[in-house]
Parts: C-alpha cells; sequence; structure tokens
C-alpha cells in the first residue's frame, strides 16, 4: 500500500520527502491497526530503511528548477 501510494503521488508530480512519507504511513498504519499502533508512530530511520529495501521500486533523488531544464 505505501509503496503503490508513493508511486502515484510521484507519477503526480509531488514525490515523497522522507517526512511526508512518515506522516503517510503513520496514518494508514493508524487507520488499519487502530489503537494497536504506537501514538508516537514510526520510528526516526524507518523511512530510510523502507526506502533502502525497497529500493528497486523507490529511489531518492534531488529535483532541480524548471528553468534548469529549460533552454
Amino acid at each position: 500500500i505505501v509503496i503503490g501510494y508513493a508511486l502515484e503521488v510521484a507519477a503526480r508530480g509531488f514525490p515523497l520527502t522522507h517526512q511526508r512519507l512518515k506522516e503517510a504511513v503513520n496514518k494508514i498504519c493508524c487507520a488499519r491497526l487502530g489503537d494497536a499502533f504506537p501514538a508516537m508512530g514510526v520510528g526516526k530511520q524507518w523511512t530510510n530503511c523502507f526506502v533502502e529495501k525497497y529500493s528497486d521500486c523507490l529511489k531518492m533523488f534531488w529535483s532541480s528548477k524548471l528553468d534548469s531544464k529549460r533552454g
């Protein structure tokens, strides 16, 4: 579910930052697990580990200004 969501928003032109990924995962897990999910959410390094584990599907990259791509 998380990979599908990340790919969907990236395809629309709004790739997730680590902070936005963490927020999305917390919402998804809270909705699915309810009170069983900790109130503080996933850990500090969770997004780094997640992206590394699924590096075949997800990639990190630096974006550049649109102006530098025009020319």
